[in-house]
């Protein structure tokens, strides 16, 4: 009804159906109908149609004096901020993801969008989604109650891996708290292992196992890396221990922004082409 006022001010500026659908690119006969619906709604007449074009009614010149130059306002201001909110893209993603399997999908999107101020946010956690505003963002393992729409992407497989002359095999490293584990998954492995690290990044524990400080439990993301960085010096401890759905998450529409959409197709064809995210473990060699 908001969208057919508006239709009914225009017309009521210019004083014609004709040069009304013209300039707002619809056809006569749609233009027609929606203010006949609006009037329907109303119970009042707001135009007397003539040869000449259309005056208003008494009851139309009313809500024209009243609501016109409102209502013409608020839909310039809408339409300055939905220009406003097309010119940036705000990203929210972790950082291991962002620098390394999924770099590609990004770093396409930012180079075909010059006229996009893009806001990257290394992060990865829905606290910080639920304190700022965001188009799109990608998070790892189950989201469980989301307050924000997600689609699944992809499949990252969990795995215990060491260096193949690594002297501290009794030593377990972990980026994950015993909340983050899944089916008490924390009580199993540690009965494997003489001491345990937790260290609260994921980076981190990837150095540390490149460096022969212990065992750790590695999403293949991880294991990717160090494979690249160093080929055939890894060796796996474990078949998979579980894997961590990936989603990318959004909020206000059930569907994403344009912007958005086409990004998160760009992250689906990286997915496509990098066995670390699909489920599975990666050959070590």
């Amino acid at each position: 009804m908001l969208d057919d006022f508006l239709l009914f001010v225009e017309v009521a500026r210019r004083g014609s159906y004709a040069k009304t659908a013209n300039d707002l690119q619809i056809t006569a006969p749609t233009l027609s109908k929606r203010i006949q619906a609006l009037e329907d709604k109303l119970g009042e007449a707001l135009f007397i149609r003539s040869s000449r074009g259309v005056i208003l009614t008494s009851f139309g010149q009313g809500l024209f004096d009243k609501l016109g130059e409102i209502t013409l306002d608020l839909h310039s201001a809408v339409s300055q901020s939905r220009a406003q909110e097309n010119d940036t893209f705000v990203l929210h993603c972790p950082q291991n993801l962002m620098v390394g399997p999924l770099y590609s999908a990004i770093e396409s999107f930012v180079l075909t969008k010059p006229q996009v101020n893009m806001v990257i946010e290394p992060a990865n956690t829905n606290v910080l989604l639920s304190q700022t505003p965001f188009d799109l963002a990608i998070r790892i393992g189950k989201q469980k109650d989301s307050g924000f729409y997600q689609k699944r992407i992809a499949e990252v497989a969990v795995c215990l891996v060491s260096r193949r002359d690594n002297t501290n095999q009794d030593r377990l490293i972990l980026p994950y708290t015993g909340a983050q584990l899944q089916d008490n998954g924390l009580e199993k492995l540690d009965k494997h292992y003489a001491h345990k690290s937790i260290v609260n990044d994921i980076t981190l524990v990837r150095k540390l196992v490149a460096s022969g400080a212990g065992v750790g439990l590695l999403p293949m993301t991880e294991i990717s890396a160090l494979q690249e960085s160093s080929p055939g010096q890894f060796q796996y401890e474990s078949d998979l221990v579980y894997t961590r759905p990936a989603y990318v998450l959004w909020a206000n529409k059930s569907k994403p922004t344009p912007l958005a959409a086409e990004l998160i197709r760009s992250i689906e064809t990286c997915v496509e082409n990098t066995p670390a995210l699909q489920g599975k473990r990666i050959d070590l060699f």
